[in-house]
């Protein structure tokens, strides 16, 4: 069974204090954030049946800082990976999938 979204709340908010689980448009956000969502649902199967399931999130880590050290410290979370980063608004944005 997946571990529940609290869970992932509060370790995000180890790295920031502005984390946000699918903020709407008009929501103003603090720099710097967390924007995370539920991304994927995998399901693992065995004897022609689910038998475990595991949440992806996608998260994004927005900065105004290009050499924010905590960019480099969400790999170092079990079962996350770095997707990629762009610029934008001169906003520098970090993607990452994590299982959880």
């Amino acid at each position: 069974m997946a571990r529940p979204r609290s869970e992932l709340s509060s370790l995000l908010h180890t790295f920031c204090s502005n984390v946000y689980f699918q903020p709407p448009a008009d929501k103003k956000l603090t720099y710097p954030c967390i924007i995370y969502s539920l991304d994927a649902l995998n399901v693992l199967y065995a004897d022609n049946g689910p038998y475990r399931l595991h949440d992806r999130y996608s998260i994004t880590y927005i900065t105004r800082d290009p050499d924010d050290e905590n960019i480099r410290k969400f790999v170092m979370l079990p079962l996350c990976k770095f997707d990629r980063s762009y610029s934008s608004d001169n906003l520098h944005h970090y993607a990452y999938t994590i299982f959880i």
